[in-house]
């Protein structure tokens, strides 16, 4: 069985996927009610696709191994534990690679929470008599043998706070990036690169000054940008905009968070028009309306002037890796855990408390107030300011060295008595 996921747009820019057998030009039926039914209405499409991919793993097993799903539904009979286990050892295998590589453990816990989510709504949707009891307890059954398959987390949101609190910019990618934003056409031999290199400088600098997702900063149109006046900052708006009929991008990229509106600096608004009035503008079939795109392919082609693509967007960084070494670490989400670092520092060194830092986080990241990834990267610096303190509290064991108080001059050991006192004073007359 070969099975491929395919994307579309609704007329109303909906995007929306469906999972068909290669040579066929309809969807399979089971799949797409299911996504239609109990995923689409409340998931954004890059939940869904995630979904399918499941449902694909789960279809693909169940042909390998002679198991026709549907019809051992019908007949009440169900996964075995044997087929439990080659079930979620093969939701958990890496498709590219060496054989029997596996995927992560989150991506593998995903694939197998979906999958069972999956084949118990297909039970109750096979199954006529699926609200009699026994056949109700052999549903849950397979389900829970499913789900007792995901590899355990103990300890995991412990690991993952620590992951992200230790996620932040070397100085030597640091120190690569700024140069590149004085300098953004150093290396270049062609003239005609010069525009597609400047956007993806733009782009990381956007990034790095706003802590903005790389899906959202390919969903920034013209609009969106507000220049500076009236001694305020230019700003650019960041819109949820899941579903746009404007963006001809089948894989939309979309802003996960909340909108919002966030600052950038004088030297970032300048260049920024720059490209856009210099480089931009001269690439055919560029939008210039307010709903046009500010990052749009520039290599000639189909996709020329168009919005630009995450692969296409992913490539023009693997580009500018190949060329400078210092950037071999970068990649688009770390300028976003980079961000915070730095807000971090900064609230530390404004003395500004916790809950304002935690307040004014969620809204420059977009999150919720109730959000708890402001409070893992509030600890960040909570924690450093920890091993300071305690590295000065075990320092007190180090020996006393020449410059330090003795002990025996009586320094050190608090207020001196009466008695001791009296007696120096004999001594000294």
């Amino acid at each position: 069985m070969s099975l491929k996921i395919r994307s579309l747009i609704a007329g109303d820019g909906e995007r929306f996927s469906q999972l068909y057998l290669s040579q066929e030009s309809w969807p399979l039926f089971y799949p797409t009610a299911f996504i239609t039914r109990s995923i689409r209405l409340s998931t954004t499409h890059a939940t869904q696709l995630v979904h399918l991919e499941a449902i694909k793993r789960a279809l693909e097993w169940a042909d390998q191994n002679n198991i026709d799903l549907e019809v051992r539904f019908q007949k009440h009979e169900f996964l075995q534990p044997h087929e439990i286990d080659s079930l979620t050892r093969s939701l958990n295998t890496a498709r590219r690679g060496k054989p029997g590589k596996t995927i992560g453990e989150s991506k593998g816990n995903t694939y197998v929470s979906y999958a069972a989510r999956y084949l118990k709504w297909l039970a109750e949707e096979l199954i006529t008599d699926s609200y009699r009891s026994e056949v109700r307890n052999m549903i849950d059954l397979q389900h829970k043998r499913l789900v007792d398959k995901l590899i355990s987390k103990t300890g995991s949101q412990s690991a993952r706070r620590q992951r992200i609190l230790n996620e932040h910019l070397s100085e030597a990618t640091r120190a690569q990036l700024k140069s590149l934003w004085i300098e953004p056409f150093t290396g270049l031999f062609r003239s005609a690169d010069r525009g597609s290199r400047l956007r993806t400088i733009v782009m990381l600098r956007i990034l790095y000054e706003t802590g903005m997702r790389r899906g959202e900063a390919l969903s920034l149109k013209l609009k969106n940008v507000s220049e500076s006046s009236g001694g305020l900052s230019a700003r650019l708006e960041i819109e949820r905009n899941h579903h746009d009929e404007f963006d001809s991008r089948v894989a939309q990229p979309v802003a996960k968070t909340e909108g919002r509106i966030v600052p950038i600096t004088s030297e970032l608004e300048k260049q920024l028009s720059e490209y856009i009035a210099q480089y931009r503008a001269d690439v055919p079939g560029v939008s210039f309306d307010d709903e046009g795109f500010i990052f749009v392919t520039h290599r000639a082609g189909r996709g020329q002037g168009k919005p630009l693509s995450i692969s296409n967007c992913d490539q023009a960084l693997a580009s500018l890796k190949k060329n400078f070494p210092a950037l071999l670490e970068l990649h688009f989400h770390l300028l976003r855990h980079d961000w915070n670092y730095r807000f971090s520092k900064e609230a530390d060194a404004n003395k500004i408390d916790a809950e304002k830092e935690s307040e004014v986080r969620n809204i420059l990241m977009g999150w919720s107030l109730q959000s708890e990834m402001a409070a893992i990267y509030n600890a960040r610096h909570v924690q450093e300011q920890s091993l300071s303190i305690g590295l000065k509290v075990a320092s007190t064991t180090e020996r006393p060295t020449s410059s330090s108080p003795s002990i025996r001059d009586g320094a050190g050991t608090g207020p001196e008595s009466e008695p001791l006192r009296r007696q120096r004073q004999i001594k000294r007359t």
